[in-house]
């Protein structure tokens, strides 16, 4: 789960009666863990400092108190690969099989993964604006469940830590040249930022000011304000490091564009 660059992994347990819902969270960095429950017009979420908390809106509740924005109302029907009740209409994108591909509603796109066999997915990505909640599914019970999905050690492995994601995309950047990375993506027509995530997602090394001719920022994914050990401290360093000399090369060689005369910019993804 990730909210405006503060996120983390953890473990979900859902249990659905019809429109009650009782959901265990716990975040093994952190060794924290809460329980939510509810229903419609009602929530209480335990675990917390200074005791349980209650209120009529579950995501609400579980926004104000933890930071983790989570679609909890709609999620119990989107986890099957169904449209929400009570929410905006659903736009569905049916794969060649009729199961779902992806579906939006109430303002979130929820895109998924799918067993070669079965009505339930084996994985789905919820987004909304800078909040992302990432879901795989080990094992389904109950009378709608098919066999587990995949063991727990392939779920968790497939979530990959930050220290994968940010060890990854640093291996496909020139750490000893930054600003020849700058000057080349210039010279390419790509004029967008490099940007690293912490306890919000920024563009290191360049003044609010600077940003004439810049198309866009790129965010090294595995930045974040969760620190996975030492590994992933000298990770963030460099990813930091990185970050501030491309920046500066690049608004340093748009101003020199800009100086010798009229250029067009394109951006485009790396």
């Amino acid at each position: 789960m990730s909210n405006a660059g503060k996120g983390g992994s953890g473990r979900i347990e859902w249990t659905q009666h019809g429109e009650r819902f009782e959901v265990a969270l716990s975040a093994p960095v952190t060794r924290q863990s809460w329980r939510l429950a509810g229903g419609p017009g009602e929530a209480r979420l335990e675990g917390l400092e200074g005791g349980p908390r209650s209120g009529d809106n579950a995501a609400a509740l579980l926004l104000e108190t933890t930071g983790w924005d989570i679609p909890v109302e709609a999620l119990g029907n989107w986890l099957r690969g169904l449209p929400a009740e009570g929410v905006a209409a659903a736009k569905l994108t049916p794969g060649p099989d009729g199961r779902p591909l992806s579906i939006e509603q109430g303002g979130w796109t929820i895109a998924y993964q799918w067993p070669a066999s079965g009505d339930l997915p084996s994985r789905l990505d919820a987004r909304r604006a800078s909040a992302r909640v990432r879901l795989i599914v080990d094992e389904w019970q109950g009378g709608a469940a098919a066999a587990p999905v995949a063991s727990r050690d392939e779920a968790w492995e497939s979530l990959q830590s930050n220290v994968v994601k940010l060890r990854n995309v640093l291996s496909q950047l020139n750490l000893d040249d930054p600003a020849g990375d700058a000057r080349a993506d210039l010279a390419q027509g790509r004029a967008r930022l490099i940007g690293v995530c912490g306890f919000s997602c920024v563009a290191p090394g360049v003044e609010r000011g600077d940003s004439k001719g810049v198309v866009g920022t790129y965010y090294l994914e595995g930045t974040s304000d969760v620190v996975e050990g030492d590994e992933h401290a000298r990770l963030l360093k460099q990813a930091m490091h990185y970050a501030i000399v491309y920046n500066q090369s690049l608004v340093a060689g748009l101003k020199a564009n800009a100086a010798t005369g009229p250029a067009t910019a394109h951006s485009a993804s790396r």
